[in-house]
């Protein structure tokens, strides 16, 4: 019995040793566990942070795609064939019937267009007039002349047109000016137009 016992008590010491080395062996696989699991939570950060980053740039780029979308088209809205002017002044064409008004940039009631943005912009403007009196209108840049197109007195109908690109600051203003003395056309063929479009951001 007394040989037992102390067979049973090298084994038992045997196995406390074993399990201390196997808990060693665990609690260091666990520390390794710990480790990689802290690596991949900062990598994990990583990628959340640079998805913020891409969701926000993506947000930037559809910003910058809707506020580049900017073009209008516009005449007289008219029942019957008129002609606007002479007037003794200088007064603003106020266009009201729109083909287009793609950014909600021009104003029916003022007859200005105001940039949205800062961009090269391209305006054409065509004017139709009987011959009885001079037809033209001068395009205007926050009230200040950048071109003119304009046809003299004719004994038949007379047509003029005039069409540049601008370079402008976001919040400019341009519009279209019938000088004193000078007519245009309002017929319900819309044979008088004005035209504007954004080309590209700045």
């Amino acid at each position: 019995m007394q040989e037992m016992l102390i067979e049973m008590r090298g084994e038992l010491a045997k196995q406390k040793a074993e399990i201390r080395l196997a808990k060693a062996q665990v609690e260091e696989e666990l520390e390794k566990l710990k480790r990689k699991n802290k690596e991949l939570e900062l990598k994990l950060e990583a990628v959340e942070d640079n998805n913020a980053d891409l969701n926000n740039t993506l947000k930037q780029l559809q910003n910058i795609n809707e506020e580049s979308k900017v073009a209008f088209s516009v005449s007289f809205s008219v029942s019957s064939d008129i002609h606007i002017g002479p007037h003794d002044t200088d007064i603003t064409l106020g266009f009201n019937h729109v083909f287009s008004n793609i950014g909600n940039a021009y104003s029916v009631c003022s007859g200005i267009f105001a940039a949205p943005v800062r961009g090269v912009y391209q305006f054409q403007y065509h004017i139709f007039a009987g011959g009885s009196h001079g037809a033209g209108a001068k395009l205007m840049k926050n009230g200040e002349q950048v071109a003119a197109a304009y046809n003299h007195k004719a004994p038949h109908d007379i047509n003029t047109s005039q069409g540049l690109s601008l370079l402008l600051e976001k919040g400019d203003e341009v519009s279209l000016l019938l000088e004193a003395g000078w007519w245009v056309a309002a017929y319900q063929g819309h044979l008088t137009t004005f035209s504007g479009q954004l080309l590209f951001l700045m």
